[in-house]
C-alpha cells in the first residue's frame, strides 16, 4: 500500500496518484520509451518503447543503476538531472547521443547487431514523479528518439557549408573552422599552414570550350586534391577558380611538400568529354602561422605567395618568404 504523507490532505494525495496512474497508462501506449529512476540512479521501471525500429527493449535495465548501464560521463550527467528534477519539481531536458553498443546491460544481440554502432539521438524529459511507491524519491525520464531530426539538421548544415559545384567546403565553413584551428594552434603551440590554389588560365578554358568544360575541370581538380588530403585537412572554394586548403599540424616544409604533390596530381587531370587536349595546372601559395598571427594575416600571406607563383610563370608553388 502507498502511504499518504501526513502533511498532504487525502483528497490531494488521491488526485496526485490518479494523475500518476493516468500518465503511466498513457506512456505504456506510446511508441517512445520511458524510465522510472530513483534519486540514486536505479532503474525502477521501464515503460513503453513499442516502436522497435527506434528503441531496444530495456527491461534488462531494471534493478541496475545508470552507472551500471551507461558510459560514466553520460551516467553522471543523467543522475544530476534526475536529482535536480526531484529537488526542484521542475521539468529538466537534455539531448544526448547513445549507441546500443554503449549500453552494457542490453541483450547481447542488441549490442552486437547490425545497428548496434549507429549513433542514436534522444531528447530526455525528466520530471519528478510524486507518490510513486518506492523506498526512495523517483523521477520519470521520457526518452524520445530524435535521430531523424538530427540527421535532417546535419544535412541542411552540410548544404549550407558546401560548395554546390565541387562538393568541397565553402568560404563560410573555411573561416569558421580556421578561427578554431588558429586558436588551437596558438594555445598548444602547434603548426598550422594554409595553401591557396588558383586554376591557371581558367578564363581561357571557359572562353574556348564553354562553362561546362570549366565546371568539369573544377570538379575533377578538387576531387583529385581531396584524394591526397588527410581527414583533418579542409579544402574550400573561396572564389570562382580559387581554393584554400587548411592544414592543421603542418609546418612550412609539410605545406610545400603537399603543394608539390598537388601540382603533380593536377597535371594528370584530363577532360576527355570537353577538351581532351587541355592539360590543367594550378598555382599555389603557401603560408604558415606565426606566433602573433590571426587567420586574416595568414590568408593574406598565402595570397601574396600565390600571386608570386603566378607572376613567376604559373604551375608552381611558392612559400611566403
Amino acid at each position: 500500500m502507498e502511504r499518504t504523507p501526513s502533511t498532504v490532505p487525502r483528497a490531494d494525495y488521491d488526485a496526485v496518484c490518479a494523475e500518476r496512474d493516468q500518465l503511466l497508462t498513457l506512456l505504456h501506449a506510446l511508441p517512445d520509451i520511458s524510465f522510472v529512476l530513483d534519486e540514486h540512479g536505479l532503474y525502477v521501471q521501464v515503460i513503453g518503447g513499442a516502436n522497435e525500429a527506434l528503441y531496444v527493449r530495456g527491461q534488462s535495465l531494471i534493478g541496475h543503476t545508470l552507472h551500471d548501464a551507461l558510459p560514466e560521463p553520460l551516467a553522471d550527467q543523467c543522475l544530476k538531472l534526475v536529482r535536480t528534477a526531484i529537488e526542484s519539481g521542475e521539468l529538466q531536458t537534455i539531448e544526448y547521443c547513445l549507441r546500443a553498443a554503449d549500453v552494457s546491460l542490453l541483450p547481447e544481440d542488441a549490442r552486437r547487431g547490425e545497428d548496434a554502432f549507429a549513433e542514436q539521438w534522444f531528447e530526455g524529459r525528466i520530471l519528478s514523479l510524486r507518490s510513486y511507491e518506492h523506498s526512495a524519491r523517483v523521477a520519470l525520464w521520457v526518452a524520445v528518439n530524435i535521430t531523424p531530426r538530427k540527421q535532417l539538421e546535419h544535412y541542411w548544415q552540410e548544404v549550407a557549408h558546401t560548395d554546390s559545384l565541387t562538393g568541397v567546403s565553402n568560404r563560410q565553413r573555411l573561416f569558421e573552422r580556421a578561427h578554431t584551428e588558429v586558436e588551437r594552434a596558438h594555445r598548444h603551440r602547434h603548426p598550422l599552414s594554409l595553401l591557396e590554389l588558383d586554376f591557371d588560365h581558367f578564363k581561357r578554358l571557359n572562353d574556348r570550350h564553354g562553362h561546362a568544360a570549366g565546371d568539369e575541370a573544377l570538379r575533377r581538380i578538387t576531387q583529385a586534391c581531396r584524394e591526397i588530403l588527410r581527414d583533418s585537412d579542409l579544402m574550400a572554394r573561396i572564389g570562382g577558380e580559387e581554393f584554400a586548403i587548411l592544414l592543421p599540424e603542418t609546418d612550412a616544409h609539410g605545406a610545400v611538400d603537399l603543394a608539390t604533390r598537388i601540382l603533380n596530381t593536377v597535371r594528370e587531370v584530363r577532360l576527355p568529354d570537353f577538351a581532351p587536349e587541355v592539360r590543367p595546372t594550378v598555382s599555389i601559395g603557401c603560408a604558415t602561422l606565426r606566433d602573433d598571427d590571426s587567420f586574416d594575416q595568414l590568408m593574406r600571406r598565402a595570397d601574396e605567395a600565390l600571386y608570386k607563383a603566378k607572376a613567376n610563370g604559373r604551375d608552381q608553388a611558392c612559400p611566403y618568404p
